[in-house]
C-alpha cells in the first residue's frame, strides 16, 4: 500500500482547513479587501519613506512607475491572503448572475444572522431575500434547501481549486 492512514487523515484534514479557509473570504470578502487595500497603502507609504522617493541615483533619471509596479508584486507575494484575495475574485467573475445574488445574500446572512440556538439560519434568510430579488422582476423564483446548499459547497470547491491553481502557478515561477 502507497499511503497509510495517517496520510490520509492528514490530507483530509488540511481539505476541511482550506474549505474553512475559503469560506471565510467568501463570507468576509469586502472585510478582507479593506484590509489588503489599508496594508498595500501602508506598504506603499513606508516604501517611499525609507529609499530615494525623488528619481534615480545621481543624475540618472528615475522610474516611479516600475518601481511602484515591482513593489506592489513583492507585497502581494508576502501577503498571505492575497492568493485567497485573488482566488474568490477570480470565481466571482464567473458566477452566473442567480449565484452572485446568492453570494451577495449569503454574505449579508452572515453579517446579520450567523446562528440561532446552534443552527444556521442562513439557509432561511437566503431563501426569503431571493425570492424576494426575484418576484421584483419577471418572474418569481423558488430556491430549495437542497439547491442553496448545493450551490453555497460549489462555490467553496470552486475557490479551493483555483486557489490551488494559483498557488502551484505561483511556485512555478
Amino acid at each position: 500500500m502507497l499511503a497509510d492512514q495517517g496520510e490520509l487523515d492528514g490530507i483530509m484534514m488540511q481539505m476541511q482547513k482550506e474549505k474553512k479557509t475559503a469560506e471565510h473570504y467568501l463570507l468576509c470578502y469586502e472585510q478582507e479587501m479593506k484590509e489588503y487595500a489599508q496594508a498595500l497603502a501602508e506598504s506603499i507609504a513606508d516604501g517611499f519613506s525609507e529609499g530615494n522617493a525623488g528619481g534615480g541615483r545621481g543624475n540618472l533619471p528615475g522610474h516611479p512607475v516600475e518601481a511602484q509596479a515591482i513593489a506592489n508584486m513583492r507585497f502581494n507575494e508576502r501577503y498571505e491572503p492575497y492568493l485567497w484575495l485573488k482566488a474568490v475574485e477570480m470565481v466571482m467573475g464567473r458566477l452566473s448572475k442567480q449565484k452572485l445574488l446568492f453570494l451577495r445574500l449569503r454574505q449579508e446572512a452572515y453579517r446579520k444572522h450567523a446562528c440561532y440556538r446552534g443552527k444556521e439560519t442562513w439557509v432561511a434568510y437566503v431563501q426569503r431575500r431571493y425570492s424576494e430579488a426575484y418576484t421584483k422582476g419577471t418572474r418569481a423564483a423558488v430556491l430549495s434547501d437542497r439547491t442553496a446548499s448545493n450551490w453555497w459547497n460549489g462555490i467553496i470547491q470552486f475557490v479551493v481549486e483555483v486557489y490551488y491553481r494559483l498557488l502551484a502557478k505561483k511556485k512555478l515561477f
